[in-house]
């Protein structure tokens, strides 16, 4: 040590002190800023600890990338596609619900627009493929008949190869679930753990993706009587009723509060209204329709809509832009509908099949989904709609 030192230069809090030239207000600077961002680091660090505890089943990949789009860095991982589990079987609940005592109830404004016309979905590309846009029976029976069909047809001419899946669900034979997940719509844990619910499971048909994040879905979640963000007057709105029956719609018009709903999800606006495509559905000016891995506008979407009937409609294919999904949509009948989640990562709708030992077997939809067919029998980050049959189902 040089005589007359204390041996300071040894200390930690000395890497703010002078370099030869830097002014004293820049030294000042950089020892509050240090200060500043200290706690700032250390709540990050605790945040993402915790996230990472309790995003259920994901992978550690899934979920750190959860939390990043959560903390506002979705433009930097934006690309990240993270996957988890496998298709393997899962025990099912004894518990049966029964069968339900109130009527459906048919949203009364889908009564004033024509119904569609043919049983099958008018093919957009011609000449048609064999079997194009024909209902086929999806899923398990719910009292002699399946509640969900299933159809597929091409989005457009140029875009040939690519084949998207119209998922029809008889309201009458079928009721749905808004599940909250672990991580979405986010603020403190909800009831039921992300997953689907025990006294669900032995009659659970099918669970599907929900829509944006809340923090960019431009509107709010509501369950049970608990809001997370703010609904939003105008907002495309998934709408549950107390006896399972959902709705698509426009909040404020096609649904309120005074109708004692169990359930609202919202995500931007209908994309679909009034039995015709929204304006804009080419613009998408600030993100009003999601940002895309990339920018690019052909990429994995899904949405959702009601028709004349009442049925749910529900569209999901790779190579699709905001307009060609709200077009499948509308030529499938809806009337109202409104967009989910968009890009690979995100998109998923399984099917459940219950064998005669009790076990339920997921199935993915589309094999070129990414998540697994178990998804939602495990807890999930995200939130999600279940679709459980209205009778007790016969195993086999």
């Amino acid at each position: 040590m040089t005589p007359g030192t204390s041996g300071e230069a040894d200390r930690p809090h000395e890497a703010f002190r002078a370099t030869p030239g830097r002014p004293e207000s820049v030294r000042l600077f950089i020892r509050w800023f240090a200060l500043l961002s200290l706690p700032a680091i250390i709540a990050s660090a605790v945040s993402f600890g915790a996230a990472l505890d309790h995003a259920g089943a994901a992978s550690l990949a899934t979920r750190s990338v959860d939390w990043l789009h959560t903390h506002n860095y979705g433009d930097a991982v934006s690309a990240a596609a993270p996957g988890d589990g496998s298709d393997g079987p899962l025990d099912a609940a004894v518990a049966d619900p029964g069968t339900p005592t109130t009527p459906l109830i048919v949203p009364a404004s889908t009564t004033s627009l024509p119904a569609p016309t043919t049983d099958g979905i008018p093919p957009i590309v011609s000449p048609p493929l064999p079997g194009e846009g024909q209902w086929q029976p999806l899923g398990d029976t719910v009292g002699g008949p399946t509640a969900m069909q299933l159809a597929k047809l091409r989005p457009d001419a140029a875009h040939s190869d690519v084949l998207a899946a119209v998922v029809r669900i008889d309201q009458s034979a079928a009721a749905f679930r808004i599940v909250p997940g672990l991580l979405e719509p986010g603020g403190a844990a909800w009831p039921g753990g992300g997953t689907i619910d025990s006294a669900d499971r032995a009659n659970v048909l099918a669970a599907f993706n929900s829509g944006f994040r809340l923090a960019e879905a431009n509107g709010g979640f509501y369950e049970a009587g608990r809001t997370e963000g703010q609904l939003r007057v105008g907002a495309a709105s998934l709408m549950l009723a107390a006896d399972g029956t959902l709705n698509v719609g426009k909040w404020g018009r096609d649904g309120t509060m005074a109708a004692g709903p169990r359930a609202v999800r919202q995500n931007l606006d209908l994309i679909v209204d009034n039995g015709a495509l929204a304006s804009g559905l080419d613009d998408n000016t600030a993100n009003r329709w999601g940002k895309t891995v990339g920018d690019v506008p052909f990429v994995w979407r899904s949405g959702i809509g009601i028709d004349a009937m009442g049925r749910i409609i529900y569209v999901a294919s790779d190579g699709l832009t905001v307009a060609t999904l709200a077009t499948l949509l509308l030529r499938a009948g809806a009337v109202r509908a409104m967009e989910l989640d968009i890009n690979y990562s995100w998109v998923s709708f399984n099917t459940f099949h219950h064998d005669s030992a009790g076990q339920i077997h997921g199935k993915k939809l589309e094999n070129g989904m990414k998540k697994p067919g178990t998804r939602y029998l495990a807890p999930d980050p995200r939130d999600f709609v279940a679709v459980v049959a209205r009778r007790p189902l016969a195993a086999g």
